[in-house]
């Protein structure tokens, strides 16, 4: 009967070593797992959010330089006009390369549809900054000063909107993910401390399986002495 209990007691000790076991495995691989997130969320802020915050930023400063040469062109002398053409040129191509390279990183649908509403806005620009040009260059600089106020202010208002947009977004959505960030890195502190936890209460049954086998060994002999 008490070799009975014993083995028993034995089978229920092992199910339970093993079930400690199996959940401080479970739990390191969720612990891996949560720090691969985590990585990838600070990653994603960097390059996500930070880096395209700085380009739209000198996108907008390169549309506000546009519209100072712009404003330069049409009073500016025959000569320096080409010089000036020529930097007005040279920030569109930066634009277009910061757009091209703000497009290729992960967009939200919000940030894509104020992107729509940009490559829209920028390609009206684009227009009434040529048609402004052409006039200035062929020395009609009336008739070019009257389209710069008319269409042209407003035409770069409506560039800049989508841009403070697209701005106030990657400070929403990069606080989003450092709070995600922040509670996975919590989640990861409970279970470093639940880990820690199983590991001493495996250790202690381990200790008291051994002292129960050492006991059993000293009794059994004794048993046997007497019969």
């Amino acid at each position: 009967m008490s070799w009975s209990f014993r083995i028993k007691q034995r089978k229920k000790i092992a199910l339970a070593l093993g079930s400690i076991f199996l959940i401080i495995v479970l739990a390191n691989w969720f612990v891996s797992y949560s720090m691969t997130v985590v990585s990838t969320q600070f990653k994603s802020v960097y390059a996500d959010r930070l880096v395209p915050a700085l380009d739209i930023s000198a996108i907008q400063e390169y549309n506000y330089q546009n519209r100072l040469l712009l404003e330069e062109h049409i009073l500016a002398e025959v000569p320096q006009k080409e010089e000036i053409t020529a930097k007005i040129s040279e920030n569109e191509h930066r634009i277009d390369s910061l757009v091209a390279k703000y497009s290729a990183t992960y967009l939200t649908p919000q940030e894509s549809e104020d992107l729509k509403v940009y490559l829209q806005a920028d390609q009206q620009l684009g227009g009434v900054m040529t048609a402004i040009l052409k006039l200035s260059a062929a020395g009609d600089e009336l008739a070019a000063g009257k389209l710069y106020k008319q269409q042209g202010l407003e035409a770069f208002q409506e560039v800049l909107l989508p841009l403070h947009a697209l701005s106030l977004l990657q400070e929403e959505v990069g606080q989003s993910l450092y709070e995600d960030a922040e509670r996975q890195m919590k989640s990861l502190k409970i279970l470093s401390n639940l880990v820690i936890a199983l590991a001493v209460i495996l250790a202690l049954m381990v200790g008291t399986l051994l002292q129960t086998s050492r006991k059993i060994k000293q009794i059994n002999p004794q048993k046997f002495h007497l019969n």
